[in-house]
């Protein structure tokens, strides 16, 4: 809604007035002033949008009546529209803040409403350039940076209040005196340069030095030059740096002496496998053949008690140092060079096999093999491992009376090739497939399955020092499918 007042004390000029504007105005609110009495309290009403007024009235004349209403507001715009007027009236009403003049006189009765629309549009452009202004001002009192204009001279002009901030200052007298000695450069007002960066350091009043970036534009417009420029606190940023620089500093020191305490555990860790190597290892062999010996030569001299507990100790033993020789072997793949060369799947698919040849023998086990098997880069007794213990797996873990049955199959992906061994085991549940993959991680009694739950780890550390992976999908009563992805060989 377009609130105006029409301030004419001529009843006639005040209906064509107010007709022009209707014609061309919607919604519109015309309020008639035709005396200094409803005037004053227009006045004190306020929210119009817009005045008219003829410049000649029974108790005052135009140029009061501008001068009075931009007293009160000062961004109200105004339109005189009379018949008395002159040219010099109209250059000093301009001078006090009027907007337009119009002749009053049928044939200009047609640009009126004309004249209100651009004076409108002009006071609606120049709020919202106010308005972004001050969002603009808001948002850069907010991030802390200082905006500021100076003379081509060196003389600051203006500036936000985050500027003063900066500097500790009340006002631009306070920071006069820093800006030319040590901001002001020279260059700029001689055209060598446009636009500057350089960065300071502004001592406190606590003793405490701030960091300040400080940029800066020669604008030239009409003949005139002035530099504009922003400034920004970056002592957090400095501090930063500084401790970054001073960390980097120490960093190659501390490098060392962690690289010595690491090789001084790695010796620690060299040491102890040599004592499991041989240490341990004697004493159970020892019980293990002599365990052995009292059953074979011994046997009759013992009573079926006596007999079932030399077996179980055995049996131990034997597991003992079947355990010990996988932790070892798990030992050697974590520090052990694997240098890695083109394998051909189809003959360490086909050595997996031959190795286990006594286990399918045994529980009748089916392999299938599917053909073409490509070639991967892998270290070749470490594949041979992982396979073979993967294959174990798959012909151990069945339900009793099913005859294992292994699929060996492979398919190229972009970079790997992925091979696959998939079983009719008894399967796995989905909340244990990482799981079997950690040391001594058993989801069976030994009693039921026997082995030593390192078999998954071994295969999955093997894989990953030649930089592949593994992984497998299961269903349970069904099979496992386990996967390889092991790296192309472009040969």
């Amino acid at each position: 809604m377009v609130h105006i007042l029409v301030i004419d004390d001529n009843p006639t000029d005040r209906l064509l007035v107010k007709r022009e504007l209707e014609r061309q105005f919607s919604p519109l609110q015309v309020t008639e002033i035709s005396d200094g009495r409803l005037f004053g309290e227009a006045l004190n009403r306020g929210g119009f949008n817009l005045v008219i007024t003829d410049y000649q009235l029974r108790w005052t004349n135009g140029l009061d009546v501008l001068r009075t209403i931009k007293a009160r507001y000062p961004q109200c715009p105004i339109v005189m529209f009379t018949n008395t007027g002159n040219e010099e009236i109209a250059v000093e009403a301009m001078k006090s803040g009027l907007d337009d003049y119009i002749i009053k006189s049928p044939k200009h009765y047609v640009r009126l409403c004309v004249a209100v629309r651009a004076v409108l549009d002009r006071v609606a452009a120049w709020e919202r350039v106010a308005r972004l202004e001050n969002q603009l001002n808001s948002l850069l009192e907010r991030l802390n940076v200082g905006v500021f204009r100076a003379s081509s001279q060196g003389q600051l002009l203006e500036s936000n209040q985050a500027f003063l901030r900066l500097f500790d200052a009340s006002n631009l007298a306070d920071v006069q005196g820093i800006y030319r000695q040590q901001l002001f450069l020279q260059p700029l007002d001689s055209g060598e340069s446009r636009c500057q960066n350089l960065e300071i350091t502004f001592p406190l009043a606590n003793g405490r030095v701030k960091w300040i970036r400080f940029t800066q534009y020669l604008y030239s417009a009409e003949g005139e030059s002035t530099i504009d420029g922003l400034v920004e606190d970056i002592t957090e940023l400095k501090q930063a740096e500084l401790a970054l620089r001073e960390f980097n500093e120490t960093l190659e020191e501390r490098v060392r002496e962690r690289t010595a305490e690491l090789e001084e555990v790695n010796a620690q860790l060299e040491s102890f496998t040599y004592s499991v190597s041989h240490d341990l290892r004697a004493p159970v062999r020892g019980i293990l053949f002599f365990g052995e010996m009292l059953l074979k030569d011994r046997v009759s001299d013992f009573d079926a008690t006596s007999q079932d507990y030399l077996s179980r100790i055995t049996d131990a033993a034997s597991l003992m140092n079947t355990l010990i020789e996988n932790l070892l072997e798990y030992s050697r793949l974590s520090k052990a060079n694997l240098p890695l060369k083109a394998v051909s799947l189809s003959l360490i698919v086909a050595r997996s096999i031959a190795q286990l040849e006594t286990q399918i023998a045994q529980t009748q086990a089916r392999i299938t093999v599917v053909e073409p098997m490509p070639s991967v880069l892998a270290h070749p007794p470490t594949l041979l491992q992982v396979l073979a213990n993967l294959l174990s797996n798959a012909i151990k873990f069945v339900q009793p009376g099913i005859e294992p049955q292994v699929r060996f199959y492979a398919e190229a992906e972009e970079e790997y090739i992925c091979l696959w061994i998939e079983d009719n085991g008894i399967g796995i549940a989905s909340e244990f497939h990482e799981r079997i993959f950690g040391l001594f991680d058993r989801l069976h009694g030994q009693e039921v399955y026997p082995g030593t739950g390192i078999g998954l780890a071994i295969a999955n550390k093997g894989v990953d020092r030649m930089g592949g992976a593994i992984g497998l999908e299961s269903t349970l009563g069904i099979g496992t499918r386990f996967w390889l992805k092991l790296r192309k060989c472009e040969c």
